[in-house]
C-alpha cells in the first residue's frame, strides 16, 4: 500500500502489463496512457505524480488540462484518447462518482477492451464493490433522482465501477 500522493516511478512500473514499451506511440495511436480522475480529489496531487511519472518513462500519456488546445472540443478530444491509448489509469477517489464525465469515461474504458489499472485513493475495493456503501451510495442517489439520466445508464456506470473495483491496482491514502 502506497502512502502519499505519489506513486513513483518505480512502483508505477511494475504495476504496469508486459505489454507495455516505453518506445515511441504506434502509428496512428495519439496516446498510450489515459488517466481517468476526478479533478478536485486529485488532479494536482495524485494525477499529476502519475502523469509526470509516466511521462519521464516517455509515455505520451493523456491528462485533461495539458494536453487541451485551443479550439479542441473536449468530449472529442477525451473520446480519441481513450480510444487510442493501450492502458487506462482510473483513479478512484471518494468523489469520482459524483462525476458524470469520469463514470462515462470509466464505462467507455472498459468497451475498449484495454487493460485498465485501477488506483484506489481514499477508498477501498470493497467501497466500490458494494455501491449501497459511502461514498458512491450518494453519488447515485443524487444521479438516479436527477432523473436527467436514464436507469440504463445509471446501471451501466454503475456496473462499470463494480467491474473495475475487482482489478487489483495500488490502494494509496493520503495522509491527513
Amino acid at each position: 500500500m502506497a502512502r502519499g500522493n505519489e506513486i513513483t516511478n518505480s512502483a508505477f512500473t511494475e504495476m504496469l502489463p508486459p505489454s507495455v514499451s516505453f518506445s515511441s506511440p504506434k502509428e496512428g495511436v495519439s496516446y498510450e496512457v489515459f488517466i481517468s480522475h476526478r479533478g478536485p480529489d486529485t488532479k494536482e496531487t495524485l494525477a499529476a505524480s502519475i502523469y509526470h511519472a509516466l511521462k519521464l518513462m516517455g509515455l505520451q500519456v493523456f491528462l485533461d488540462k495539458p494536453e487541451f488546445e485551443l479550439g479542441n472540443s473536449i468530449p472529442s478530444k477525451i473520446l480519441e484518447a481513450i480510444c487510442t491509448s493501450f492502458l487506462h489509469v482510473a483513479i478512484l477517489s471518494p468523489g469520482y462518482a459524483e462525476s458524470t464525465w469520469c463514470l462515462e469515461e470509466l464505462s467507455l474504458m472498459l468497451k475498449t477492451g484495454q487493460t485498465i489499472i485501477p488506483v484506489f485513493y481514499n477508498v477501498n475495493p470493497s467501497d466500490i464493490h458494494w455501491i449501497s456503501k459511502e461514498p458512491f451510495a450518494e453519488a447515485f442517489c443524487k444521479h438516479e433522482a436527477t432523473k436527467r439520466y436514464s436507469p440504463e445508464k445509471v446501471k451501466d456506470w454503475k456496473s462499470a465501477l463494480q467491474q473495475v473495483s475487482y482489478l487489483i491496482g495500488p490502494i494509496v491514502n493520503s495522509e491527513e
